[in-house]
This record gives C-alpha cells, structure tokens and sequence, in this order.
C-alpha cells in the first residue's frame, strides 16, 4: 500500500518565490497584450480575421461611439477599417434594437458631405452606405439616403452620390419579402416612389458623357471618370430589373435569388450605343408607368 503523500508547509522563502513567479507571469502578459496590434495596426491581409474575432466577441455601444469617432476622425486607413467593423456590428445586430442607432452612426459619417475626390480615402463613406443596404428602409433611413444621392443638398462626391442610390433601390427593388419561402409583392406606394427615384438619378449616372445624356440630365460637376460609378449604377439597376421581369413574367411570384444571380450586361467602356441601349432597357423595365 503507497504510503501518503506528505504535506508540505510553504515557508517563507518559497512564498517569495511563487509571488515573484506569478509577478513576472503577469508582467509578461501584459506585456504581449500591449505588444499584439489592434485593429489599426494589422496588416490588411490579417484585418479581416482580426475584425471578425472582435465582432464576435462583442463591440458594445461605447466602443462603437468610439468607433464612429475613429470613422470621423481618423486617417483615410482608420475611418474606413471602423467603418467596416461598425458596419459587421450592424448585420451581427441587423434584428435588434441596437440597430437603428448602429445605423445612425453610419449615416452621421454620409451626412458629413465630406469633399474628398482622392481615390482611396473614399472607404468610409462608401462602406458606411453599403453597410446600410437592407436597413435603408428602417424608419427614415431611405428618405436620407435619397438625400445624399439626389436631394437639394447632395453629397459632393459622385461615387458616395450612387452607392447612396444603389443601396436604396437594391434594397426595395419595387418589392418586399412577404413570405418564409422568400416570395416577393410590390411595395405600397411609398417605397416604390423611393425607389423609382432612386432608379432615375442611376439613369442620369449610366447616360453621363453620352449623346443621350439630356434624356436624364446630371446634377453633378461634370466628370469624366465614370467606369466604377456607372457599373455600380448598371449593377443595381440589373439587379432590380432582372426582380421586376421575373415577377411578370411569372405572375406574381419571385426569388430574391434572382437579384443576387442578375448578370450586368453593361461595359463603361463600351460604345455610347451600347451604353445607351442599356440605359434604355432598363428605364422600360423599371420606369414604365
């Protein structure tokens, strides 16, 4: 039979040395904790998983508050890698009440119709809308949005112009989701004047710099650099269009799936006919009276 084990009184000297022990343990992990970059220093390879793990772990209003300072405040890099985190807590929190005022940061960062045209520190701007896409159309967000696209007071910069545009009308397409089984019906009068405005001012973007421009004049400083604008025009108007046709053609049923599967059968740098043809197109399918 073993025998006991012994007991071992802790003396003095081996307390000192446990607490040493502990302390320098403690001092080497703050240490680490200190040394591991936040979200503003990894690389742009590592952000994404750095972004996903701290979504995940939770990001309360305080920290989003701070966020949306980042998103004001910050470099071009800094804005616009917080605005893509507050964007990720707005789908992680897209059902509950936090939402709206998750929302309601993003569209304070558009409403500061900051003038910037240099490529590159356009990302806050561009993510804050794209992160509002199917909340557009919680109270109020939409009217604002429309605002900012083709409003008496738009945003100075054209691109932010039809992101803003684009998100309204992808997020209503003219219809709403009624069922589980992801069927659509049209939209009551409202959200289709929403989003027949919204499909106007693409239409004015898509025939830019074309002979058939006066048919939806632009409201802009004219400018000449137009691919990324008109396929994220193009891009929207397909997406809605392919929604509208199916829903005819079929007779009162249609997939969402359909939006997201649209082909864009539009080249910025193709022929003003083929430009033209597709703004055509598209204003019959969507516009139609």
């Amino acid at each position: 039979m073993p025998a006991p084990p012994t007991r071992v009184r802790v003396q003095f000297g081996h307390a000192v040395l446990l607490l040493s022990a502990l302390a320098a343990a403690s001092l080497a992990w703050t240490r680490r904790a200190q040394e591991a970059p936040d979200w503003t220093a990894v690389s742009a390879t590592a952000f994404p998983a750095h972004a996903g793990a701290l979504v995940e772990a939770g990001i309360d209003d305080e920290a989003c508050d701070g966020l949306a300072r980042q998103m004001n405040e910050g470099d071009p890099e800094t804005a616009t890698r917080a605005a893509v985190l507050l964007g990720a807590v707005l789908e992680r929190e897209r059902n509950t009440a936090r939402a709206p005022r998750i929302a309601a940061l993003l569209l304070a960062r558009l409403e500061r119709r900051e003038a910037v045209e240099v490529r590159g520190h356009l990302g806050a701007d561009l993510v804050a809308a794209r992160s509002l896409d199917s909340r557009a159309f919680m109270a109020g967000v939409a009217d604002r949005m429309l605002e900012l696209a083709c409003g008496d007071a738009p945003h100075p910069v054209l691109a932010v112009r039809t992101e803003c545009a684009a998100v309204v009308l992808e997020a209503s397409v003219g219809w709403v989701d009624v069922s589980a089984s992801n069927a659509l019906a049209p939209t009551d009068v409202r959200s289709e004047a929403l989003y027949r405005r919204a499909a106007a001012f693409l239409l004015s973007v898509l025939r830019a710099e074309t002979p058939d421009e006066a048919k939806s004049p632009r409201t802009w400083e004219r400018v000449t650099t137009l691919a990324w604008v008109k396929t994220r025009a193009a891009m929207a108007m397909n997406r809605a269009a392919a929604v509208h046709t199916q829903w005819k053609t079929i007779g009162g049923a249609a997939s969402g799936q359909v939006a997201t599967d649209a082909p864009v059968a539009f080249r910025p740098d193709g022929s003003w006919a083929h430009q033209m043809a597709a703004a055509d197109r598209l204003e019959a399918i969507l516009l139609e009276d």
